[in-house]
């Protein structure tokens, strides 16, 4: 390991990956960090093949892009790479303090890097609406049953049933026959019409749409029941999972009393759409826009990628939710223009050309705008399904605030983020807000109908993950 490299990347998922491709071979330190075990990130954990009727075809080209590109990474010798390996701050002169997990015995040492140029990639995670049940054993979100059967080779149960609004939904159903499991059912929130938006992208993203003809006949083919307009009201069970309650739900997204169904099943998978992981350009002091139709809190970037820290490039869905066309894009375009503020391009054509090609990145990452509008306004739910959780619902599983206890802080002033948090303690737990901070955000903001920039999102301080106590005294 060096003191010091030209480019550090953090985060191996599609947008790490393209920078570190783009960068390789022009004589430049580069170090790599992932707090996971693998190259890819969620979206390239291994699987097996998803249906035995198509064993050799996979709808997702970016999926085998991203192998593709996992291949080439791997031969390349000159790139570092650390592994289990969690940044927990990010200070002055872009110096990065890592803590590294070693050896079998939970064993751990910190490491402080510094970069020249810092390349923040660092994803997106699901986002929730609460409902009474959801902390049972068995129910899960859409990519912990992802995780279950890619990681570990376990399937979420023998019949899940799979619900929410996320496109997630149709991949884990289609896996889960693939790994000859059974889908219960697929309940989509989201009503017919609400989909057919994508109709005038189609010219930029037909790929998009072959993917759901796909996944649509594969569940035809095994029978799976899908419907629409429905949403989950309550999960039921003694010790665990056995049962869930959903009901139909209007155009304008309201639960139409007497129309509630019970579902029998092993597990519940469920999942609304993706947030930005945005904790470590908070703390580093990126600055922020809030963007509904971009996943909600997001870095502010300029078109090369470069935040308002100097040096500081945010790639992938840390700049919007889009998926992982745009992730691509934003790696290669985020690393080609720290080559041009490097002087890593040749003079006469070679130089024109690689301009040309920049202008074409930024042009090709705005198109990627539109398609990002559209998933996120897919994903979404109304403001008046946070207002309506039950009192009794746990909100904070860490802390055990329960949806009672926010609504009476909010009633008595407590109603940013920030505030709210002092008051209950709401997102100081284990997680550090990473399932409830959406959440409480959503409740805020559907109860008092205050503007995103009144009620804030939360602050990231060092360290930005929980580290065991034992590591500080033995490092």
């Amino acid at each position: 390991m060096k003191a010091q490299y030209h480019v550090i990347i953090v985060g191996s998922g599609v947008a790490g990956l393209s920078a570190a491709e783009t960068l390789a071979n022009q004589g430049l330190d580069i170090l790599i960090i992932d707090e996971n075990v693998h190259t890819g990130g969620q979206l390239l954990r291994k699987t097996r093949p998803t249906s035995a009727c198509f064993p050799k075809f996979d709808p997702d080209r970016m999926k085998s892009k991203g192998f593709n590109l996992v291949r080439k990474i791997n031969k390349i010798q000159s790139i570092d790479w650390l592994f289990q390996a969690q940044v927990l701050g990010i200070f002055k002169d872009r110096r990065l303090w890592v803590h590294i997990e070693k050896g079998e015995k939970g064993s751990a040492e910190f490491l402080e890097v510094r970069a020249e140029h810092l390349i923040l990639a660092t994803g997106a995670r699901e986002r929730y609406l609460p409902f009474k049940g959801w902390t049972l054993p068995g129910v899960m979100s859409l990519g912990s049953a992802q995780i279950l059967m890619k990681s570990h080779g376990v399937l979420p149960a023998r019949h899940t049933l799979i619900a929410g609004t996320s496109p997630l939904m149709m991949v884990l159903a289609s896996e889960i026959l693939g790994n000859q499991g059974k889908v219960t059912a697929l309940l989509d929130e989201n009503p017919m019409i609400k989909k057919l938006r994508f109709l005038p992208l189609i010219s930029h993203h037909w790929p998009k749409l072959m993917e759901g003809a796909i996944y649509t006949a594969r569940m035809a083919l095994n029978r799976v029941p899908m419907r629409q307009s429905v949403r989950m009201i309550e999960a039921r069970g003694r010790d665990g999972f056995e049962s869930a309650i959903v009901a139909k739900t209007t155009p304008e997204g309201k639960v139409i009393p007497g129309t509630e169904t019970d579902y029998l099943a092993g597990a519940l998978t469920i999942g609304y759409g993706f947030v930005p992981n945005i904790e470590l350009p908070v703390q580093a002091g990126c600055d922020l826009e809030y963007q509904k139709d971009r996943g909600g809190w997001m870095v502010k970037v300029d078109e090369t990628l470069e935040s308002s820290c100097r040096s500081v490039y945010a790639a992938g869905e840390i700049t919007g939710i889009a998926g992982a066309k745009k992730s691509f894009i934003q790696g290669k375009l985020a690393a080609m223009t720290i080559l041009k503020r490097l002087g890593k391009t040749t003079p006469g054509n070679r130089k024109i050309k690689f301009q040309k090609d920049i202008h074409t990145l930024v042009s090709l990452d705005r198109q990627q705008k539109a398609y990002a509008s559209f998933l996120n306004q897919l994903c979404q739910v109304p403001s008046s399904a946070y207002a309506a959780i039950p009192d009794d619902t746990m909100i904070c599983r860490c802390e055990e605030i329960t949806m009672g206890t926010i609504k009476k802080s909010i009633q008595q002033g407590f109603a940013t983020v920030g505030s709210l948090k002092k008051a209950t303690r709401c997102g100081m737990g284990r997680c550090q807000g990473r399932i409830c901070g959406p959440v409480i955000f959503d409740i805020i903001t559907a109860l008092t109908q205050k503007s995103p920039g009144h009620v804030g999102c939360s602050l990231s301080r060092v360290p930005v993950k929980t580290v065991d106590i034992k590591a500080f005294l033995t490092s």
